[in-house]
This record gives C-alpha cells, sequence and structure tokens, in this order.
C-alpha cells in the first residue's frame, strides 16, 4: 500500500514557520497589547517614617575618618523607629479616593517595621509609592535597612531611578527645578492642615519615648502626604473630584482607623470637611 503522504519541501517548510511565527507575533501583540492598556484605577501607597540617630556608630565613624561631615549625621545613622501608611484607590468613576490598609507601627525595631512595610508592598505590587521627600530619606534608609539585614527589597524600590515609574516623591513632582519646600510649609500654602507639633519637636518627643506623639505624628504626616497627593493628581488628570471629596475621604478612614486621635477627630469634625 502506497502511503501519498509527502513532507514538505524545504522552501513550504520555512513559508510555513514564517506563518506560524506571524500567527504567534499578531496573539502576542495583541495580549501585550491588552495588558498594557491603561487601567480604568489605580493604587497608591502613601508613607512617612519617623527616625532616631544611631550615635554610637555615628561617632565610629567620626574617629575613623576624623568627622569629614562636620558633625552632621547623615541618612545612613538614621533608624526608623515609626512608621505609618495607607492605600489609596483612585478610579474615574470615584469622585474621591478609597482609602484602606491603614497602618502604624512605633516603639518597635527596625526590622520588624520595615519587614510590615515591605510586606505591604509586596502584597501590592503593582501599587506605586508616595511619599514627600522620599528619594533624600525614607526610600534610602529603607533600602539601607534592607542591605543591612539581607531582606529583600519589594518592587517598588528596586530600581535605583530617583524618578522611577513605581515612586512618587511629591516634594520633587511639585517643585520641579525649584527650591525644596518642606512639607508643611507647602501645605499652609495650599491651605491644607498639618503636623499636631512643629517637626523640631518630633526628635525630642522619640528621645523621650513618647510614642503617642510619634504616632500621632507620623499618621498625621501620612494624612497630610494624602491628601495632597489627591490634589496632585487631580492636577495631573489621573483623579476626577474636588479637593475636599479627597479631604474628606482621607480623613474619615483615618478617624475611624484611629478614634483615639485628637488631632484627626479634629479635623474630621471641622466644618470644612463633611459629615
Amino acid at each position: 500500500m502506497t502511503n501519498h503522504t509527502t513532507n514538505p519541501l524545504p522552501d513550504e517548510q520555512d513559508a510555513d514557520f514564517r506563518h506560524q511565527a506571524n500567527t504567534l507575533g499578531e496573539e502576542a501583540a495583541l495580549f501585550l497589547a491588552d495588558r498594557s492598556a491603561p487601567s480604568p484605577w489605580q493604587r497608591v501607597i502613601v508613607c512617612d517614617f519617623e527616625y532616631q540617630y544611631d550615635i554610637d556608630a555615628f561617632k565610629r565613624y567620626q574617629i575613623a575618618e576624623g568627622d569629614p561631615t562636620q558633625g552632621f549625621v547623615r541618612w545612613p545613622f538614621h533608624r526608623i523607629v515609626a512608621g505609618a501608611w495607607c492605600m489609596l484607590t483612585i478610579s474615574p468613576d470615584m469622585d474621591r479616593p478609597v482609602v484602606t490598609n491603614i497602618e502604624v507601627i512605633s516603639n518597635r525595631p527596625e526590622a520588624d517595621i520595615i519587614g510590615a512595610f515591605f510586606t505591604m508592598c509586596a502584597t501590592f505590587q503593582d501599587a506605586r509609592l508616595v511619599s514627600w521627600g522620599g528619594e533624600s530619606k525614607d526610600f534610602l534608609c529603607l533600602k539601607r535597612a534592607a542591605i543591612e539585614r539581607g531582606m529583600i527589597l519589594p518592587p517598588q524600590l528596586r530600581d535605583p531611578a530617583p524618578f522611577a515609574r513605581m515612586r512618587l516623591d511629591l516634594a520633587s513632582a511639585v517643585r520641579s527645578l525649584g527650591h525644596y519646600v518642606h512639607l508643611p510649609e507647602f501645605c499652609e500654602a495650599i491651605g491644607v492642615a498639618s503636623k499636631p507639633m512643629p517637626s523640631k519637636d518630633i526628635s525630642r518627643a522619640v528621645r523621650h519615648g513618647a510614642w503617642d506623639h510619634v504616632e500621632k505624628q507620623v499618621v498625621a504626616d501620612v494624612c497630610t502626604i494624602a491628601q495632597v497627593a489627591w490634589r496632585y493628581f487631580i492636577a495631573t488628570g489621573l483623579a476626577v473630584g474636588l479637593p475636599d471629596a479627597g479631604d474628606d475621604a482621607v480623613v474619615a478612614a483615618l478617624a475611624n482607623r484611629f478614634p483615639t486621635n485628637a488631632w484627626l477627630d479634629k479635623l474630621a469634625g471641622s466644618g470644612r470637611l463633611a459629615a
């Protein structure tokens, strides 16, 4: 019995291969295009941290190097002693953000604080980190702590570029090439309440172990940064709504999470915010 099935000639094989490759390429392009399509919503993690100087380590450095810093304790010697964060979910269908995953940790080992924060970031890998001055201090100290302890950085902190896509430092974003300004300075200019105590008093509260004051401060910073972030997203077309609507959502969520926080309670009860 004769088998009439014949193998294709080399030219035919090449043509068939090219056809299959083109088909797969088109399918891959469609798949990638679908994945790269803009999401109707986005998530950001707003974070802030408080610090204590590692004076013993700094003195060892001074002795070894003859104190080239003239006594100025730079960021490698800043140890994280408190941290707070929350997540904002923003959708073009909503006039305000949804505020979730609110947390504050203080008076714990640095490894515990950054471990909890890294877990949050790794759980929501699509969420961009939002800070005020993070590229100048917060993110640097997080990286230092991870390098020191052999911890794995979450995806948001792996890109060393200061304008990485997964991070937004509002202090840099709003000023461009202008002078750096402090968070309370910018907030006073735009009418956003900030900081229940002056910045210079925070280090004193840390030194004396007044952790209730430290927690109020770091939570207040997260509240303020979140309100500024909402305004920034409106201004850049990433969100729709009014500033006051974002204030309502942020303050109400944080006040509900921290019912004994007098500063938040005062904000939530002010006439400027909706009931």
